[in-house]
């Protein structure tokens, strides 16, 4: 029930910036940037295949580039479809035949996730240090408090690792001797590096692309790094596919401009129409050659 906060705060920033304002400034979109936009969300889904087919085989799993290419969609189809994106690994599913072991295929997906996670917190921290220099957001001099709280929360998590220290590592090790166990070589890493980045500036990207279209006059520079703090943000688990979060994160950065809401929402909205839209082939490919969703608890 939580993932429902999302779309209450949809509902109370509609409700408060007017839905009639917001489509009207939807109305502003010409559709050659939106053709354009899904476009560059295939194209970025394309790269981001082509790094799990090397990190797959880095695996020693017999990955090819076009059943990398198509498996890839259809996991975030389901990804998408599914609680806590459960269903990005049923990409494991649809290849189980060429993984050695189960633990190798979730190690496989884990590290490909965690490209993500890499290029998307290097992003959002020099964005929060952009806004810092420019908006200066907290203010030091009046906030020793909560740099108190924050340096206590840090000496509890450090206390409580060194007591649990020994059942982590039991857990742990078994799961980090098969993850470590690939052969991603210095110059596929690399690759992999530049795929990613490359995909998601393609992904958040689209942002700027799109204000730019709807005659915006916002600084693409911060809406642009603003956006990978948006990302990290619709990862609370207080949403559903981003909706509500996306949003109020994009009126508050519009709202440091002097930029109207209605405008934040509505380039929101639409950018959430066009990742729906960009779910199609995924979803096409799956009801071709469907899965019980059920059985994904027997890849663990």
């Amino acid at each position: 029930m939580i993932k429902f906060l999302g779309i209450i705060l949809l509902c109370l920033l509609l409700y408060k910036v007017g839905w009639r304002e917001t489509i009207d400034s939807i109305k502003k979109t010409p559709l050659i940037y939106l053709v354009i936009s899904l476009f560059a969300f295939w194209i970025a889904f394309y790269l981001k295949s082509l790094r799990w087919k090397i990190v797959s085989n880095s695996y020693g799993i017999p990955l090819k580039g076009s059943q990398a290419f198509k498996v890839f969609f259809i996991g975030i189809f389901l990804a998408n479809i599914t609680p806590g994106k459960l269903g990005d690994f049923g990409r494991l599913f649809y290849i189980k035949d060429q993984i050695p072991n189960p633990k190798i295929g979730w190690s496989s997906l884990i590290m490909d996730r965690v490209f993500d996670l890499i290029c998307l917190l290097f992003f959002s921290v020099i964005a929060l240090f952009y806004y810092q220099l420019n908006f200066d957001i907290i203010k030091w001099n009046d906030n020793y408090w909560s740099l108190g709280i924050w340096v206590a929360v840090l000496i509890f998590g450090i206390l409580l690792f060194v007591l649990l220290r020994k059942k982590i590592k039991k857990i742990v090790i078994p799961w980090w001797e098969v993850f470590n166990s690939h052969n991603l070589k210095t110059g596929s890493f690399w690759i992999a590096i530049v795929l990613t980045t490359l995909s998601m500036i393609l992904i958040y990207g689209v942002f700027n692309y799109l204000a730019w279209g709807m005659n915006i006059p916002i600084n693409h520079i911060g809406l642009f790094l603003g956006t990978f703090v948006l990302g990290v943000l619709t990862l609370l688990p207080i949403t559903i596919l981003g909706i509500g979060v996306r949003e109020t994160s994009l009126v508050v950065i519009f709202q440091m401009y002097d930029l109207p809401s209605q405008d934040a929402i509505a380039l929101s909205l639409i950018v959430f129409l066009l990742q729906i839209i960009s779910f199609v082939p995924g979803a096409i490919w799956f009801y071709l050659s469907p899965i019980d969703l059920n059985q994904l608890k027997n890849l663990k």
